[in-house]
């Protein structure tokens, strides 16, 4: 029998999945990340380490399925990168996305012209961007600069110790803030600003592309034939939109977990000036030659869980069940989320939570209610968004995540959006998508299309119709209130930023 791999290359842990062309995962294996934490705040991650993490995960689903052929491997990261050697080996530890040292290199962007850098890579400047790494590294270690053959994505890196290429997707070349959309290549305007040869920099190719086959070397780390061949795949929220059935324009992910991304594939990246302060990230989808706007709520399932463990006493399940209880509204509570501040549809640090229409009389299912109304609210006002800068009408809603475990949840995001919600039960969605580009260019699949209907007999799905009277007493809500939430707080938060600064600096130190 054939079989597909996807490997995820995720944050936290390393994951390699064995699946049938028609979708049936067969065996899976993971290995946990590896990253190590410093005193100064700083966050690394040992690139070998993770490849022998990767390699293990590889060989263990190989070795479940001894007599079957592995007939392609799709990779799927996050959006990191590796500096490496002319040998392939690393020279310097990869700098973990939420590691925020190169802020103030992110911060010296705007001399270029922040409107500048958005229109080319359709990314705002931001201590994320690979190419502040890079920056970084140059300034503060010039004796690994100096070794430096290739700075390529995690997706590449591993691409490489499987091929000994140097390749990697557009999609994960996107997240360098170095990559010109319109040319699908390196920016030379952008290199030449950051002070970086493009020398340094791999073949960009299309996600599904072939990047090499399997070494000998390689074979005898992950226990796959010499010659298996290997393919491009992209970011890790990118493959898993895919595996959950996104392919066409005007189909949108919402993905809640503790935040929450809401990824729409559009036509063409909407890098207009005008809207870099909304703070979409718009670049390469992984397939069908499309882009994507992605969104965020920075604290969504963690404020849940920031309240259940706040305010102890009871589950998940438990409090969903109250809140289920509660009226439209929650008899009068509101709640805005920006418990760890605002992001899309304007970056604002100084952006605070708030519950609001209190009374004596509000019940802990009212909070609970509210909060889930809360962030329903902001994933609309964020599709409005998409919708009016895209220009595309978006008209589905595909849930995965922990509120898409909640019927209740999955409901109200149709009722308040207006719009079907369907939750798709992908297991390992980044990986599982990572495999399904692999089927495609290995033509195991015709087009993108015929992936997602061969896979969908075996991805259980439910769907959420939006309820038409709900709906209207829902946008009452919005219309007339939600949305006057944080312009009304706006100014009171700033204040309350500046005194709890002001404070921290005049507080005598408690012994």
């Amino acid at each position: 029998m054939e079989y597909l791999i996807g490997i995820d290359v995720g944050s936290t842990n390393f994951k390699a999945i064995a699946c049938r062309p028609d979708g049936k995962v067969l065996t899976e294996a993971r290995r946990p990340g590896a990253t190590t934490y410093k005193e100064n705040g700083w966050a690394e991650l040992d690139p070998m380490r993770l490849w022998r993490g990767v390699a293990a995960c590889i060989k263990e689903v190989a070795e479940n399925l001894p007599d079957d052929k592995c007939i392609g491997v799709g990779i799927a990261s996050n959006g990191e990168d590796v500096i490496v050697d002319a040998d392939g080996n690393p020279v310097y530890p990869t700098i973990r996305w939420f590691d925020t040292r190169t802020a103030r290199i992110a911060a010296s962007w705007d001399k270029f012209g922040l409107d500048r850098v958005y229109k080319i890579t359709g990314i705002r400047p931001n201590p994320v961007a690979g190419i502040t790494k890079m920056q970084w590294i140059k300034d503060n270690a010039p004796e690994a600069y100096k070794k430096a053959r290739w700075w390529i994505s995690i997706q590449g890196f591993v691409g490489m110790r499987l091929t000994g290429e140097a390749k990697t997707s557009w999609c994960n070349a996107c997240r360098t803030m170095a990559f010109d959309l319109e040319k699908r290549d390196w920016s030379d305007e952008i290199l030449d600003a950051a002070g970086i040869s493009r020398k340094l920099f791999p073949q960009p190719v299309r996600s599904g592309e072939c990047v090499g086959h399997v070494t000998p070397q390689a074979s005898e780390e992950t226990g796959l034939p010499i010659g298996t061949p290997v393919y491009a795949g992209g970011i890790d929220y990118a493959c898993g939109t895919f595996a959950t059935g996104i392919i066409k324009s005007g189909q949108l992910l919402d993905s809640t977990g503790t935040s929450e991304q809401i990824v729409a594939v559009v036509d063409q990246p909407q890098t207009a000036p005008r809207y870099i302060e909304d703070n979409f990230t718009s670049v390469t989808y992984v397939v069908n030659d499309k882009y994507y706007m992605m969104g965020q709520i920075i604290s969504s399932g963690g404020i849940f869980e920031w309240f259940k463990n706040t305010f102890p006493g009871a589950t998940f399940d438990e409090l969903v069940a109250e809140a289920e209880k509660m009226p439209i509204g929650s008899h009068g509570v509101m709640m805005l989320p920006y418990f760890s501040g605002r992001y899309t549809l304007g970056s604002d640090p100084a952006a605070r939570g708030a519950f609001v229409g209190l009374t004596r009389a509000a019940t802990r299912g009212d909070f609970v209610r509210a909060l889930i109304e809360g962030l329903c609210f902001e994933m609309k006002a964020i599709i409005d968004r998409t919708q009016e800068i895209s220009g595309s009408k978006v008209n589905s809603i595909y849930a995965i995540g922990g509120a898409a475990n909640s019927p209740f949840w999955l409901q109200m995001k149709a009722d308040v959006s207006g719009l079907r919600v369907y939750h798709r039960k992908v297991h390992e969605s980044a990986a599982f998508g990572a495999a399904m580009l692999a089927g495609l260019g290995s033509g195991i699949y015709e087009s993108p299309e015929d992936a997602v209907a061969k896979v969908s007999e075996h991805i259980p799905e439910t769907v959420y119709e939006p309820d038409a009277a709900r709906h209207l007493t829902y946008m009452k809500i919005y219309e007339k209130l939600y949305t006057q939430m944080y312009p009304a707080l706006r100014q009171l938060n700033e204040g309350i930023t500046e005194m709890q600064e002001e404070l921290a600096d005049d507080t005598p130190e408690q012994k």
